[in-house]
This record gives C-alpha cells, sequence and structure tokens, in this order.
C-alpha cells in the first residue's frame, strides 16, 4: 500500500495552488454551445497560452494558468467570434457565461471523406483499420485475425511469429470467458474498427505474453440516440463425400448495438446471438515398437452463444466522469466425436486389429463481470487519474462420455469437468502532461485469482482414483510502472519499468503441490527518429514473461480421444523474453523490419510422451529458442480504383532442449507471404482479394507442412451509406490444412487437421440515428491482462 499512499499524496499535491479560469458557451437562444473552439491568449500580443473545446454542456476550462491579463476568444463554424477580457491573480476564476451569435452568412456545409490506410505503423504498434473490408463482413473476430500480417491462425490455435501465443484484449480487456479462441469464434467481425498488434508492450502493459493484440470495437460516435444492427448467415462449402461429413454446416449471427447520449448522461448497451455448427477431421499415424496405429477422428459440433453488455457513464462536472459495466456471455455446445482406430504390424502392413471410441461433450460455459471506474482530469491537457474495480465470476462445465468398443467388447467411461474461477483486480493509472512534448504515465495494480478445477473421472460407473483429481489455485500479482515520453526535435524516446510480485499456491486433494513468491522487473524502450519528412526509424526493445496459465499448472489429466490425452504440471516456471526490433516506416505504414525474440526456460506448450500405446503430452520448460524475422512490406496502387498491400517475411526458428534423455536441437528457416487488394469501381461497390502462403516452418518439437489460403468478398453500400451488403468466400481453394510431423527419441508421430475453413457468408448491417458527433468512453477495465490466461484446453 506504500506505493499507493505516495501517488494519492502526489496527486493531491499536484492540484493545490492551481489558478483555474472556468466558464461556459451559450448561443443565440441560450442553449449550451458544444465544441465550441475556446483559445486563452495573451492581451499584450495576442500569442496563444491554452485551447480548449466546451464539452455537451458547453462548459470549459483552463487549468495551471499564471497571473497575468488574458483574453478568451470563442469561435464555432456559422457564429462570429467572441472576445472576452480577463485578469487572473492567485484564485480560481469564474467568467459569466459567454452568448456567441449566428453569422451573417453561413457556408454550406462541406463533407469530406477520407479513408484510413489498412496498416499504420506507430512507435509502438501496428495498427490494422479492419472497418470498410469487404471480407471481415460475416466473419468471426478469429477469422479476421487471419488477416492480420505476422500472425498465423490454423486449427484454431494464434501465434505471432518468433512470440509464440499472444496475449488478446478486446477493447483492452481480456475474454470475457475462459476459452478465448472460444471468444472470438463467438465476436462478429462487423462489430471491429481496429486491431492494434503491439509486438514490444511497454511498461503500462502487464508484463505477460510476448505480444499483446487488442481488438477494438467500433463505438456510435454521435449523442442522441443511435446504434446499429446486423445479421448474417454463412454455411460451408465442402465435397461430402471427398471432405467426409454427413450434414450441412452453417452460422447465424444477429446483433444490435444502441448508445445514447443526454446531458451528463451517456448510457449503452449490446445484444448478440452466434449459432454455428462446424466440424473438424484428423488423421494420426504412431509407430510404436514396430507397430503402427492409425487413427482417424471426424468431431462435428453445435454451439450457440448469448453476449451482453450494459453500461453507463455519468459526467458529474468538468473533472470527474464516473461509470459502470456490466457483461456476460452464456454458451452451451454439443460435440460428438468419432474415432476409428487400426492396428498394423508395421507401417503400412496387415491389420492385426480395430477399435472405435465415439466421445459425446456436453459444454455449459458462462460468465459475468462488473466493472466500476472513475475518472479524474485534473487539466485539459490530459493529465488525468483513472480508477477501474473489477470482478468476474468464470463457470466452465464439460460432461463426456467415452464409449470404445473393441471386437464385441464395449467400455463406457465418463469424464465431468467443474472449473468455477473468480478474478478481483484494482487498477489505478496516472498520466501527467510535461509541456507539449513531453508526459509521464505511472500506475498501481493488484489482482487476485481463485481457481477450482474439480475433474471425476469413472471407468463402467465407478470412481477411478488415478485420474480423479481435484486442485486448487490461488494467485496474487501486484504491479508498479512507470514510463516516460519525450519528443526533441526529429527523435521520440519513451522508455519504462515494470516490477511485478507474483504469489502462487496450488492444492492437490489437499496436499500442497506448488508454493511460489517471486518479484520480476521487466524494462522497455522504444526510439523513434524522423528521418525525412516521410521515412522514420524505429528502436524497440522489452523484456517479457509468460506465466503458466491455471491449467497449465494444474497436474489432471484430460482425454481428447482413446489414445492420446494431455496432463498439466504444476512445476513450470515462467518462460522469459528479451525482444528486439529495427523497422523503417513510410508515411507511418510498415516498410522494412529486422525482430530478434531470445527466450529463457522456454514452456513447450505441448511436450510429447509415450505411455505404453498412448500418446500424451504435457508443459515443460526445455532449453532455450531464438527467433529472426526479416520483414518487408509495400502498398499496392493502380490508378484510383486499385489499392491495397503486400508483404514478405523471412523466418527463421531455432530450439535448443534436453528432453527424455536426449538433447533436442533443430532449426529452420521459412518464407511468409501476405496480401490484400482492393477494387472500387464505383463509391458503392468494392471487392477484394486477401490470402497468405507460408512455408514449412517449425514449432516446438512440430514441423508443420506449408499452409495457405485465398479468400474474395465483394461488398455494397445501400440505403442511402447507412447500409452494407456483403458477400465473401473464405480458403477457396480449401488449403488452410495442417500437415505435421513429431519425430523425436521414440516417438514417431504424423498428423494432418482441418476443419470447415472453407465458407461462404452473406451479411447485412445498417446504422441508425445520429452519427456525427461524439462517442461514449471505451473503457480499458482492470481485469484485461489476467482473464486473458484462463485457457480451455
Amino acid at each position: 500500500m506504500k506505493p499507493l499512499l505516495h501517488l494519492s499524496v502526489l496527486l493531491f499535491s499536484l492540484s493545490l495552488h492551481a489558478q483555474t479560469i472556468s466558464g461556459k458557451v451559450t448561443d443565440e437562444k441560450k442553449n449550451s454551445a458544444e465544441f465550441a473552439s475556446v483559445l486563452l491568449l495573451k492581451s499584450a500580443d495576442s500569442t496563444l497560452v491554452k485551447s480548449v473545446l466546451t464539452d455537451i454542456s458547453g462548459k470549459y476550462a483552463f487549468n495551471n494558468t499564471a497571473a497575468g491579463n488574458y483574453l478568451i476568444a470563442v469561435s464555432m463554424i456559422g457564429y462570429l467570434k467572441s472576445y472576452t477580457p480577463v485578469r487572473v491573480d492567485n484564485k480560481d476564476i469564474t467568467i459569466p457565461d459567454i452568448h456567441i451569435n449566428p453569422a451573417g452568412s453561413v457556408l454550406k456545409e462541406v463533407n469530406i471523406t477520407a479513408k484510413r490506410p489498412f496498416l499504420e505503423q506507430r512507435p509502438d504498434k501496428l495498427v490494422v483499420n479492419v472497418e470498410g473490408s469487404a471480407t471481415a463482413a460475416g466473419s468471426t473476430a478469429l477469422e479476421v485475425l487471419q488477416k492480420v500480417p505476422g500472425l498465423i491462425v490454423s486449427n484454431d490455435k494464434i501465434t505471432m511469429i518468433g512470440k509464440g501465443s499472444p496475449v488478446i484484449l478486446i477493447d483492452g480487456r481480456a475474454s470475457q470467458y475462459t476459452d478465448i479462441t472460444q471468444v472470438l469464434k463467438d465476436v462478429s467481425a462487423s462489430n471491429i474498427d481496429k486491431i492494434e498488434v503491439i509486438g514490444n508492450p511497454g511498461a503500462k502493459y502487464d508484463a505477460a505474453g510476448g505480444a499483446v493484440i487488442n481488438i477494438i470495437l467500433k463505438r456510435n460516435a454521435n449523442l442522441g440516440t443511435n446504434g446499429s444492427v446486423s445479421l448474417s448467415g454463412g454455411m460451408g462449402l465442402y465435397n461430402r463425400d471427398k471432405d467426409f461429413v454427413d450434414r450441412n454446416f452453417y452460422r447465424l449471427n444477429p446483433s444490435i448495438n444502441i448508445n445514447h447520449r443526454k446531458g451528463k448522461i451517456n448510457s449503452f448497451g449490446g445484444y448478440s446471438y452466434f449459432q454455428r455448427n462446424q466440424y473438424d477431421r484428423s488423421t494420426f499415424s504412431r509407430i510404436i515398437d514396430g507397430k503402427e496405429l492409425v487413427q482417424e477422428n471426424y468431431s462435428p459440433g453445435d454451439g450457440n452463444t448469448h453476449n451482453f453488455n450494459v453500461g453507463m457513464d455519468y459526467y458529474a462536472d468538468k473533472k470527474n466522469t464516473v461509470g459502470f459495466i456490466f457483461r456476460g456471455m452464456v454458451r452451451e455446445g454439443l460435440r460428438e466425436a468419432e474415432n476409428n482406430t487400426n492396428e498394423l504390424d508395421g507401417a503400412g502392413g496387415p491389420l492385426i486389429g480395430s477399435f472405435q471410441t465415439l466421445n459425446t461433450t456436453n459444454s455449459k460455459r458462462n460468465n459475468f463481470s462488473g466493472n466500476v471506474n472513475w475518472k479524474h482530469s485534473f487539466d485539459t491537457l490530459g493529465t488525468d487519474l483513472n480508477m477501474d474495480l473489477d470482478y468476474s465470476n468464470f463457470h466452465i462445465k464439460n460432461n463426456s462420455t467415452i464409449n470404445t468398443t473393441e471386437g464385441s467388447t464395449n467400455y463406457i467411461n465418463n469424464q465431468l469437468i467443474d472449473n468455477p474461477v473468480q478474478f478481483a483486480v484494482l487498477k489505478i493509472d496516472y498520466t501527467r502532461y510535461l509541456g507539449k512534448n513531453a508526459s509521464l504515465e505511472s500506475g498501481v495494480k493488484s489482482s487476485m485469482a481463485t481457481i477450482n478445477n474439480y475433474l471425476t473421472y469413472t471407468r463402467g460407473g465407478i470412481v477411478d482414483p488415478n485420474r480423479t483429481t481435484d486442485f486448487k489455485y490461488l494467485e496474487n500479482v501486484n504491479a508498479l510502472y512507470t514510463s516516460f515520453q519525450h519528443k526533441l526535435n526529429k527523435w521520440e524516446f519513451k522508455g519504462g519499468l515494470r516490477a511485478e510480485q507474483t504469489i502462487a499456491n496450488g492444492e492437490q486433494a489437499n496436499d500442497e503441490v506448488l508454493d511460489r513468491n517471486y518479484i520480476q522487473l521487466f524494462p522497455s524502450l522504444f526510439v523513434t527518429r524522423a528521418i525525412s519528412s516521410k521515412l522514420s526509424a524505429v528502436i524497440q526493445y522489452s523484456r517479457r514473461v509468460n506465466r503458466p496459465s491455471f491449467q497449465q499448472q494444474n497436474p489432471f489429466i484430460e482425454y481428447i480421444d482413446s489414445l492420446t490425452y494431455t496432463q498439466g504440471n504444476p512445476r513450470l516456471k515462467p518462460e522469459t523474453a528479451d525482444q528486439y526490433k529495427l523497422s523503417i516506416t513510410y508515411e507511418n505504414q510498415p516498410f522494412f523490419a529486422l525482430s530478434y525474440n531470445n527466450k529463457h526456460d522456454v514452456i513447450f506448450d505441448n511436450a510429447p510422451k509415450q505411455d505404453g500405446k498412448l500418446t500424451y503430452t504435457t508443459a515443460e520448460n526445455l532449453g532455450i529458442s531464438d527467433n529472426f524475422a526479416a520483414e518487408l512490406n509495400f502498398p499496392i496502387k493502380l490508378g484510383s480504383k486499385i489499392s491495397g498491400y503486400g508483404g514478405n517475411q523471412v523466418i527463421y526458428n531455432r530450439y535448443q532442449a534436453d528432453y527424455l534423455g536426449g538433447t533436442y536441437k533443430q532449426d529452420k528457416w521459412n518464407w511468409l507471404a501476405y496480401w490484400q487488394v482492393n477494387y472500387k469501381p464505383t463509391s458503392s461497390f468494392s471487392f477484394e482479394v486477401s490470402g497468405y502462403y507460408l512455408t514449412k516452418f517449425l514449432n516446438e518439437f512440430i514441423t508443420i507442412d506449408n499452409l495457405g489460403s485465398l479468400n474474395f468478398a465483394v461488398q455494397k453500400t445501400i440505403l442511402n451509406k447507412k447500409g452494407k451488403l456483403s458477400l465473401n468466400v473464405n480458403d477457396i481453394l480449401f488449403s488452410d490444412k495442417v500437415s505435421a510431423v513429431i519425430q523425436y527419441r521414440e516417438i514417431d508421430l504424423h498428423f494432418k487437421q482441418y476443419y470447415e475453413s472453407r465458407n461462404a457468408r452473406l451479411s447485412f448491417s445498417y446504422s441508425f440515428g445520429n452519427q456525427k458527433l461524439k462517442a461514449a468512453r471505451t473503457r480499458k477495465t482492470a481485469s484485461e491482462d489476467e482473464a486473458g490466461r484462463v485457457k480451455d484446453k
């Protein structure tokens, strides 16, 4: 609490002895003049001292003003300028209401429309402007991430080149649901404005994760009542005989969002329903003791999800805003997996025996979370204090019936998972501007997590004590950070330091299996140098940590099929990484970059082991890994109607680990290409082609063959540009399929996996209400980083 006390004393002292000029601007009807420009000028020579905009109540304020004589100049489109003299002494001043009058003649309104580039490179992040992309319509957030340069999305797993699995935030907040992949499947891309890819996060972000991806949802930018509705539907495109499927696969996603602003109150809410059935198919071939086990898995499933949120912001006065947000997600699903296994005498030899396993899983998952927040503005320059208190309750229940038939013998086993999780987080952030070219950020954060994992495994109705477990996990993470940013001529510097204390305890059947208490420091540095008016160079460094997830440390066994299971490891240590990047930008768009990432105590998420005929994976700290990448991006511009971007990355991965009595030492180069081309023949029609191609690459123990995808979309604006109709086809060539191999020591495993990636979607969206003025606040709540560490395997 001492850092928090010191911060409070500092903030209190900064608010003393400040002379404030405040007042209100009204129009000819004595109504509030919203967003009028108010300038504070020196009366002697009319030089500008400060400038602000009036708020929705017509109020303005100049803080920290030195004694002297000034003029207050007020201007607004369609109105005459107004000048008011004011004398400032050592006390606050309230100016009588300033009335502005209409000009004698008013110019006609001029509408200027500008399209944001698809990619924008900032000093510390890459911004991908998704809104307006035709291929995004009707898709999910997970499918949109497939189009982001440098990300690989395959079989529902998201990885970033050289950085592993990134932390996923939605509006600065991690998943409202414990399975982040499932969340991304259930979030409609029509609600996404842009995506921030933060390869080397600064001190403000939690140190966990190699990178951060922040998905920013659209916000209605207006006063009054406004909102949007959308409806999308789609179906898989496949050959039933060739692709071995037995039904149609489709999706349906209606949604509505409403925002209302009046006076000091802004209220908002939204609801969406997502129904989808899908499948995945996989083939596994294992060589064990000279015999080959060949598995064919077909796993169709259905799921429906309800998402909702409601919230309110109250603008108490010119300095204080308070608000709350309540969110929820409820999902139910059914998956029926069929596994057929043949045992052969040698690779491709005669059949020895066979058996079949049916795994039927019913799942129920929900999350309810609440957030209360307060923002205090010390001045109009951006010196702010933000406080958030957040509580989240997650609950996952999976009930699996595993029915195995071998000849005339039948075995029925059952696996029941009950996983309640609670989070409580307090976060305080303070930002102070030190002149127009410098700023200071600091903050504290404390989170408490309680996770219970109950797994009951029965054989023929009898509880198996060796596979039944009760694992309880408690974690407390306390953090303190500070960062400083300064711009000097052609240079811009941003450096920070974050300190985190982690306290973790784990119990299994009342026996302590985990007890940790450690402190880590995480520095970060970003330097930007303007080379010319269009070219800039950026150097980035950050130290990151990948803490074991709650499920990775859970020692229970979870069966995937009859021959495959996963098992947690409570002995896992955190993985640390040093990340470096040098990049050249052209007009704030990525052009050329070199990056290097070095990891220690690397967590191999799927370290393979053999247990008789069973193959299982577990997370292990194994050795080191190095990654190098060279990146070249280029814009595509042909005339006024064809635009887009393309890019290439040359990537090198190296792993070294002592494992299973031997040394695993592998490295590999590979190449990644990506593109997006837009053709706009008229102002209301657009066509878009996008895709990627990745050559054979190395991921831990797995060597994965070539991957690729090609997508096409057409979009038309209708209903006075308030509506959009989109049709798109994803993975036209049905090439987004994984073919991989693991060969190490006695493990010899080949597998292929694919899912319903080729599909067609039709989507309609419509915006209603006032679409011109200011939006609701976008809140970044306190628990955004912890929730992402809860994974559902």
